[in-house]
Order: structure tokens, then sequence, then C-alpha cells
């Protein structure tokens, strides 16, 4: 089914995102996004914006659900395909995270060094945590 949203195929953004390249290509920008507030940089701003897009024109789509990356984003997109409340543990981390971000974000925006580097690892960790339960989401799905 090809599912068009503001002329965008979603399921051919969602099978390029299930390459491992494209998930840490993502993992590994949001640091650069943190910086980009905290310097108000607009080169790096730039570059974020280059970045993304190529992401979405540059990886392919993966051959098999083999890397872990690919099984947490197919666990993701079964999640919000059940809808958001189908897990109220999942959507407690997903506003946890959420505020773990506004508050890195908020650090960075105040250029407060060490507030912004700890949420910074604090986002990570918590971002890690949810792709393992995105992981082991797809995992129980395909073992069903």
């Amino acid at each position: 089914m090809n599912r068009s949203r503001m002329g965008f195929d979603v399921d051919a953004l969602w099978n390029r995102h299930e390459s491992p390249v494209s998930v840490w290509w993502l993992v590994l920008l949001y640091p650069v996004f943190v910086l980009t507030v905290y310097r108000r940089s607009r080169p790096l701003a730039g570059v974020l914006v280059v970045s993304l897009a190529a992401n979405l024109l540059v990886v392919s789509p993966p051959e098999t659900d083999d890397a872990w990356a690919t099984r947490v984003v197919r666990g993701e997109r079964a999640w919000l395909e059940r809808g958001l409340r189908s897990s109220k543990v999942d959507l407690l981390g997903i506003g946890v995270g959420g505020m773990v971000n506004v508050y890195t974000l908020r650090a960075a925006y105040d250029r407060r060094p060490a507030e912004t580097v700890v949420g910074t690892v604090a986002s990570m960790l918590l971002m890690c945590l949810f792709f393992q339960r995105m992981a082991d989401r797809y995992e129980t799905m395909i073992d069903a």
C-alpha cells in the first residue's frame, strides 16, 4: 500500500529509515542539533538540514531485518500503527524522553554547558532504552 501524505510516500520513507545507516546517522545528529542550539550556529544548522535531507535520499532500505537498528524501526512502526496509546509504558518513556530533550535544549539555549552535556547524555541513554523496547516489540511480533 502506498500511503502518501503531503506528497511523500510514507512507506518509502519508513523503508529507507529501516537502514542501520539511517538510524545511526540520525542518532549522531542529535548532539549536533544540541550543539547548533548551544552555539546558535547557522553553518551547523545548514549541515544539520543537509544531513537530514541526505539521509532520506542516500540511504537504501535494508534487505533483511538482521540489524538491530532495523528491528528497532520496524518495532516503532508497528507500535505507531497500533496507536500511541497501545502501550502506556512506551508512551511514558516518550513523555520522559521529551521532557529531558526540552530540558537539554533549554540548557543549550541558555548556554549552561554542564547541564547541556548531562542532558545530552541522558537523552541519548533514554533513546537507547526506547530503541531496545522497540526492537523487543518487533522480535515478539515476529515470534508470535
